[in-house]
């Protein structure tokens, strides 16, 4: 866990440096497909997932992070909110790193989350893009018992508003 940390903050402090000026999305809207490897038990859960990026500069956004997933007759929700770093190059890819907090719901219960992770976008055109993945580590703690999951997910991006 500390490790993760760690990385998570030298993603970000790295994100940080000023990258050359050029035009950016104002904002982002993801949708495509969520896997969820739950730990401990092992269970697959696979569903759809969305995100909202709202794009402060060239390099920093906020996310709005929200998923859908069922297992064994148990719908997860998980919903989940934070900054994310952009490196946008004059190339088709741009990668991303993010930490989100929130939470999840699953059955009747809901429990703290948080996701450290990040991706990587591909462009097709002007606004639309392809999420070729997105993999972090989703922390839970459901009924006292801390569960170390990993969440793969990958879509389509569209963006609007360049500056």
């Amino acid at each position: 866990m500390r490790k993760l940390l760690i990385l998570g903050v030298f993603i970000l402090a790295v994100g940080v440096v000023p990258v050359r000026a050029q035009e950016y999305p104002k904002a982002e809207v993801f949708g495509g497909y969520q896997y969820i490897r739950l730990n401990p038990g092992g269970a697959n859960c696979q569903g759809f997932g969305g995100a909202v990026t709202g794009n402060v500069n060239n390099w920093f956004g906020a996310v709005g992070d929200f998923g859908y997933c069922r297992v064994s007759g148990v719908n997860a929700v998980n919903y989940l909110f934070g900054p994310r770093v952009t490196y946008r190059s004059y190339g088709s890819l741009t990668p991303f790193a993010h930490v989100l907090f929130g939470g999840q719901h699953g059955g009747s219960a809901n429990s703290f989350a948080m996701a450290l992770g990040g991706g990587a976008d591909y462009k097709l055109t002007e606004h639309v893009g392809l999420r070729l993945i997105q993999v972090e580590y989703l922390y839970t703690h459901f009924a006292g018992t801390r569960q170390n999951n990993a969440r793969i997910e990958s879509g389509i991006v569209y963006r609007w508003g360049g500056r």
